[in-house]
């Protein structure tokens, strides 16, 4: 065989293995980075009594009472990270992971259902008569 040719084929091959190891590693970095991201898979629900334990360790961990009465909870990888009680005071959160977001997003869906419990407001149109406009 040509050394020309050769040498050419050999480079070739070393360029295809380093971009074959470039995408293989980005994609490793990805996947490990969604797998310690909690904020990736994180479950949003209503407490259930299976969450009294959990409910209990987030407490004494964040140094807060239990709460009663409804409660949101976070889950990540079935283990419970943040709780939201819907009366209003603070949620408790692990403080040895990341649980901002998951309280951001625990606040956010309280917000929704406190909006679905009001009645809607009633509007400009609707106090009106029809046929009639304000002066």
């Amino acid at each position: 065989m040509n050394p020309f040719l050769s040498r050419e084929l050999a480079t070739e091959h070393i360029r295809d293995l380093r971009d074959t190891a470039a995408r293989a590693n980005q994609a490793r970095g990805t996947a490990r980075a969604e797998e310690t991201d909690p904020s990736t898979h994180i479950t949003i629900r209503r407490f259930a009594e299976r969450d009294i334990d959990g409910i209990q360790r987030l407490a004494e961990l964040d140094e807060k009472p239990v709460p009663t009465g409804g409660v949101l909870v976070a889950e990540h990888a079935g283990e419970l990270i943040a709780a939201l009680p819907l009366d209003g005071t603070d949620a408790l959160a692990d403080p040895f992971k990341r649980t901002a977001d998951a309280v951001a997003l625990l606040q956010v869906r309280a917000k929704q259902l406190n909006a679905e419990k009001s009645p809607p407001a009633m509007g400009w149109s609707r106090l009106m008569p029809r046929g009639r406009l304000a002066a």
